[in-house]
């Protein structure tokens, strides 16, 4: 048995979308064959929600909530959440619910799970709503109970029980909202220098650790201290002047950064002017209200503040020290160990949102770098605290640890982040589990702190012991999976995404039967790189540089040792029997043994420029993406574009400046840019990643800033010209030899223009061809000019719309989309991409429905990170992010097995550089890359042009020898006349008439044996697609054809015998007795092995996956339920068999193209109006509430055919609904009450109803 494990994440919290990517994580990682994953949304309005899969895997909550269809105009493209909306009817909030899974009921959460898993943050998540909410319908869940979450959640309440409790704490003073709003702000600053001193700390009481801090200096004086203290409480005032200074393009830009939940207010909230207050819900909205009042009052200041705002705002000194971050953990005996604490490295910044959460922004070192014993002090006091809080399960602390060995706690978690790299996987790596292993641990040891809390819930205690059952078969089922190596990391601009792309791989295969991964850590320059296998410990790393100086000082901490032994009972019975603990250097020549495959999950170089695939060809090693030639290509955006405007494209105006022509003039190379583009233009490096260092470029200081910035000298990071440009803290700029502009694309007349990204599939046809599977393209929205990297890869940055708005007509998006697609095939047939790719490109749509596709760039190897739009997009058309990935590796697979036993030789640079050097432009091939074959078939051609340097051409004639001549011999004499005889005109007269006989003989006997037999004549192939297989098999032979049937697949909708295919194609030239081989529609279907109803009892969700499957669902039968949802379904039939939920999870399989018949709820319109029952007798008042669908409450008096209702719950209120099914509480007498009239009419009609029944 299974157990089935309810993720709840989302929330209305300012964290829910680290929340939905962390319970994203949880969904993958949760084994499969113990575990049964129930996705339950909860929104902003605390609504449940079943969610359907594919939605889990959306980048971001706006990306799919709410839906796109009903999302307001925003002509500024303002990302919003649902409670932007207004305050939204249940029947609204309904019809946005079913497009993305359907609402569940509290009520029914018991039959859904039989524990639920707590990703939540913040409000709703850890400060014990849920928790009571979950406790009072008797289900399990995972971390802290209910007063201890509270606490957990209140950072005032923590900082006064820790005080009591003996535990070191900073200088704090508490600040509460009704008191700031009445404070003198100056004497307030100097109250709080006093105690506080600088720097002082200032943050929200009651929000998650990154939300709303900051940090106030001296120099920011009483102004930057009121700045701080409003942001905490969620407030920001504007004055009017201000605004009113600000463009249009500054203005969006701020009610944008504005809208963010984590940094900025959030909406909906409250404005504030001239003393009247307004609600506003829509940015949109605000904008608009902002601009018209300072049109029209141009003094006074605006007042924003935020309806999710904070009561209590903490003021605490600086801590200076080594700031950490400690998992503590409960174990099965009941102790508590802390796990090796991280050390949270960074520079002067605050340990914000950004920084916690983007790869590669922070560095983390495990454990922490002090002496064994402050770090067991550091761990001793954790371990305290988590008993003095009375927390459970598990807790994530934080703190500092000053030079003078003092531990300052100020930060207990009851909830972690849930990232693969987050505290919460990577300490618990140290002792050797991977993120699947301790999600089972998390679990099991809930199961035992609820159970210990109610042990009369003797249920729980059953789910224990099949959890350790299932555990312990575990350990002892063996299979034979293909290893792949996954090859992360490198040392690309993008080398942290490629960590968080890799671990993502990984994660998804170890989930799977069928693979083995192996991660492979490359580390180098571009002169030489080296491979280590990495340990789990590693790959949890988010910072690749982390993972690159792990390696290359490798040494295990004695107090990782101690730890280990501490935990040994932990880890013999969750993590693998060959866990490995140690990086390991691997060689290339090591490859073939050590892994079937590999999955290259670099980006940029090297990984992208056909340098790794050019070793795994030469050791027949099959791999992800395209091959050699064309990853060289892509790699390069100029060579790219210009191999596609060759072919018909249209494509951006470029231009490349070298470092050497820089350095020679400067001036010269500005004029030059500036005079063939103008401004605004476009900069980039030329092959480094999309999000690499790509700037719109509007003045001439950003654009000497941006080409003095990518060629500086090493060791001159060029601080003005970073703050030029605008960069962010940390935000890597890399240093190039050659810069690519381009001009800006834009409108250019169109009426619609977007940018879009477009994924791709290829698989092989059956005669050998490649085809191409275009997915639906995403339109990609950037915050600012350019998308970013946080925008591509930081969970909940960012919004990317699946499929593109091409148009809201569906006719006009489908004729718009199949342009684009076929564009963008195109590009990939001419470019010979393979497997898998994603192509970024602008669109002009004009208003004849005419699209202009301009690519800008193609990516070889895409990020795959969790949240990136090509699974959003594979989701489409039915590819989990599992099966996209197994669909990339069997193509990879396949691709090598077509290559005869190995892949093709790796294409030498001496080879290339030839070809290169040797073919003239007019015959460089523009049509198509050229494969191994035809690269060296055109490099011939080449050479035979430019002349074979062994042979100079014929050879000189030798002059005639004139020496003394001597008497000839007979034999000379002989020759001579028998030359002469051959020369003369009598021999060749008579020889030129026979030749001339011998022609017209053969000529004529060439005719009529050619009419004779019709040998060699070259026929019309028909086209037989389309025809019976009989009817094909009988023209083919009547033309004298062969006939061969070579495969055949069945599809429903399709005629069985039916020629789908056929080889050589229609039309074709061949000769007479050629064999036809035919493709066609099976008979015979498939057997289907139904999917289980969990997350899908909607008859409308599960018809869904029904038709991926080709399966067909028809209702058969409508019941009435007044507390299930519309169309849930009860069960259905297939034929004469009835399938029920039960039977689906033991395994049910039917043919494919099969037509399933439904039984499903009806629920009306779900409301009926409140009956006015006073003064009816109790028989009356039980017919009018059970006719109505109505339940009966609790009765009050004596229970009598006619005793009288002399009050009801809910009152009778005219025209005031119910809903179907709830109960009505009724109160009798034995005498008729007060006021209730004499004739009882509608009584009497009531007992002839129930007469006539």
């Amino acid at each position: 048995m299974k157990l089935r494990v309810g993720i709840f994440f989302g929330g209305p919290s300012r964290e829910r979308e680290i929340s939905f990517a962390g319970g994203r994580t949880v969904y993958d990682n949760l084994n499969k064959s113990l575990f049964e994953p129930v996705p339950i949304f909860v929104d902003s309005q605390k609504n449940f929600i079943l969610l359907d899969w594919q939605y889990i895997y959306k980048g971001t909550i706006r990306d799919f909530y709410p839906p796109i269809d009903q999302l307001p105009p925003s002509p500024n493209e303002f990302q919003i959440y649902s409670e932007s909306l207004g305050n939204l009817s249940k029947a609204e909030q309904d019809r946005m619910i079913a497009e993305v899974g359907r609402r569940v009921e509290p009520s029914e959460l018991p039959t859904l799970m039989h524990v639920a898993f707590l990703a939540l943050h913040g409000l709703y998540g850890e400060d014990g709503q849920i928790q009571r909410e979950l406790e009072s319908l008797h289900i399990p869940y995972t971390g802290s109970g209910i007063r201890a979450s509270e606490i957990g959640m209140d950072k005032a309440l923590q900082k006064r029980m820790m005080a009591e409790k003996g535990f070191s704490e900073p200088t704090v003073m508490t600040l509460k909202r009704e008191d700031w709003l009445a404070a003198d702000i100056e004497a307030l600053y100097y109250q709080s220098v006093d105690k506080v001193g600088f720097p002082m700390v200032i943050r929200p009481a009651n929000q998650g650790s990154s939300i709303g801090v900051s940090i106030a200096d001296e120099k920011l004086g009483v102004e930057g201290f009121e700045q701080a203290i409003n942001r905490a409480f969620f407030r920001e005032i504007i004055p009017v002047n201000e605004w009113m200074d600000r463009d249009h393009f500054e203005r969006v830009e701020y009610i944008r950064l504005l809208s963010d939940i984590r940094d900025g207010l959030g909406f909906p909230l409250s404005v504030t002017f001239h003393e009247q207050k307004h609600t506003v819900y829509h940015p949109e909205v605000l904008l608009s209200y902002l601009d018209d009042q300072s049109a029209q009052i141009d003094n006074g200041f605006f007042i924003l503040e935020s309806f999710q705002d904070e009561r209590e705002v903490i003021i605490e000194s600086f801590i200076h020290g080594k700031e950490f971050s400690c998992i503590v953990i409960r174990k099965e005996d009941g102790s508590t160990v802390a796990l090796p604490p991280t050390e949270i490295v960074k520079g002067k910044e605050v340990f914000d949102y950004r920084s916690k959460y983007m790869p590669g922004l922070s560095r983390k070192v495990t454990p922490i770098n002090l002496p064994s014993p402050q770090i067991n002090a550091i761990r001793g006091e954790c371990e305290r605290l988590f008993l003095e809080l009375g927390f459970a399960t598990y807790a994530r602390i934080d703190g500092f640890i000053t030079q003078g060995d003092q531990i300052f706690l100020n930060d207990p978690n009851t909830t972690s982040g849930m990232l693969p790299s987050s505290f919460f996987f990577h300490q618990a790596a140290e002792i050797g589990l991977n993120p699947s292993q301790y999600l089972t641990y998390i679990i099991r040891i809930s199961l035992q702190e609820r159970f210990a809390e109610q042990p009369e819930e003797t249920a729980w205690k059953g789910y224990i012991r099949i959890l350790d059952e299932s555990i312990q078969s575990l350990k002892v089922t063996q299979s034979t999976r293909k290893r792949i190596g996954v090859i992360l990391g490198g040392y690309s601009f993008e080398r942290h995404i490629s960590v968080e792309s890799g671990r993502n791989i990984f994660e998804k295969l170890s989930s799977s039967d069928k693979y083995e991964p192996i991660p492979i850590f490359l580390t180098g320059d571009a002169n030489h790189f080296d491979l280590y296998q990495l340990p789990i410990n590693l790959l949890l790393k988010d910072n690749a540089d982390d993972i690159r100086d792990k390696i290359l000082g490798w040494k295990e901490h004695p107090v990782i040792d101690q730890i280990k032994l501490q935990c040994a009972d932990i880890t013999r019975k969750y993590a693998s029997n060959d866990v490995v603990f140690a990086p390991r250097k691997i060689s290339l020549e090591e490859l073939p043994s050590l892994v079937d495959g590999v999955f290259i999950a670099l980006h940029g170089r090297p990984g992208e420029d056909g340098q790794v695939q050019m070793y795994l060809d030469a050791m027949h090693i099959p791999y992800n993406g395209s091959g050699v030639t064309s990853s060289k290509i892509t790699i390069d955006k100029h060579r790219t574009l210009q191999t596609l405007k060759k072919n018909g494209f249209q494509v951006a105006d470029q231009l490349i400046i070298k470092k050497e022509e820089f350095t020679v003039d400067s001036a010269k190379c500005f004029d030059h840019i500036e005079t063939q583009f103008g401004y605004p233009l476009v900069a980039k490096p030329v092959d480094d990643g999309c999000s690499s260092a790509v700037k719109v470029v509007r003045t001439r200081p950003e654009l000497e800033a941006f080409v003095q910035l990518m060629f500086r000298p090493l060791g001159d990071e060029g601080p003005q010209q970073r703050k030029t440009l605008n960069l962010k803290a940390k935000e890597e700029f890399p240093r190039k030899d050659e810069i690519l502009f381009e001009n800006l694309i834009s409108r250019n007349g169109a009426g619609h223009f977007l940018e879009i990204t477009g994924g791709l599939l290829t698989h092989y046809n059956i005669d050998g061809t490649l085809r191409y599977e275009i997915f639906e393209p995403s339109e990609t929205l950037a915050t600012g000019e350019v998308l970013s990297l946080e925008e591509k890869f930081l969970a909940g940055e960012g919004q990317n719309i699946t499929p593109a708005r091409f148009s809201p007509n569906k006719s006009v998006y489908q004729k718009i989309a199949d342009q684009v697609k076929s564009d963008l095939e195109r590009a990939a047939r001419i470019l010979d991409v393979q497997g898998y790719a994603r192509i970024d490109a602008f669109v002009r749509i004009f208003d004849n429905q005419r699209a202009e596709t301009l690519v800008i760039e193609v990516n070889s190897l895409p990020g795959m990170t969790p949240a990136t739009c090509i699974f959003h997009q594979a989701a489409i058309n039915g590819y989990k992010p599992y099966d996209f990935i197994d669909k990339i590796l069997s193509f990879a697979f396949a691709r090598r097995a077509r290559l005869g036993g190995g892949s093709a030789p790796a294409q030498s640079q001496v080879e290339e550089t030839a070809f290169t050097s040797l073919v003239p432009d007019e015959l460089a091939p523009v049509d198509a890359i050229a494969g191994y074959q035809q690269v060296q078939a055109a490099a011939e051609q080449a050479k035979a042009m430019m002349g074979d340097t062994d042979s100079a051409g014929e050879n000189p004639k030798k002059e005639p020898y004139f020496g003394l001549e001597k008497p000839p011999t007979p034999f000379q004499q002989w020759v001579s006349r028998t030359r002469e005889f051959f020369t003369s005109p009598y021999f060749l007269r008579n020889l030129g008439v026979l030749l001339g006989f011998l022609f017209v003989f053969i000529t004529l006997f060439s005719l009529g044996l050619h009419w004779y037999t019709r040998h060699g004549e070259s026929l019309t192939v028909p086209n037989f697609e389309g025809m019976q297989i009989d009817e094909a098999q009988r023209k083919a032979r009547n033309r004298s054809f062969s006939v061969m049937v070579l495969d055949s697949i069945f599809e429903p909708e399709k005629i069985p015998g039916t020629v789908f295919q056929q080889d050589p194609k229609p039309s074709s030239r061949v000769k007479q007795n050629r064999t036809i081989y035919f493709s066609i529609y099976s008979k015979t279907p498939p057997e289907i092995e139904l999917p289980t109803l969990v997350g899908s009892y909607d008859l409308e969700q599960y018809a869904k996956k029904l038709r991926v499957l080709k399966l067909k669902a028809v209702v058969k039968e409508r019941v009435f339920d007044s507390v299930q949802e519309e169309n849930t379904i009860q069960y259905f039939f297939y034929g004469d068999r009835k399938i029920t939920d039960n039977d689906l999870r033991k395994g049910v399989s039917v043919p494919q193209g099969s037509t399933l018949e439904f039984v499903v709820t009806q629920r009306h319109t779900g409301m009926v109006a409140v009956p006015n029952l006073v003064c009816q007798q109790y028989k009356a008042a039980h017919f009018l509430i059970t006719s109505m669908n109505l339940s009966i409450g609790a009765v009050y008096g004596e229970v009598l055919d006619d005793a009288y209702v002399w009050k009801q719950e809910p009152e009778y209120v005219d025209g005031q609904m119910i809903r179907i099914g709830e109960q009505i509480n009724i109160y009798l007498t034995n005498t008729k009450p007060q006021g209730c009239p004499e004739e009882e009419p509608i009584i009497e009609e009531q007992q002839q109803e129930q007469e006539q029944e």
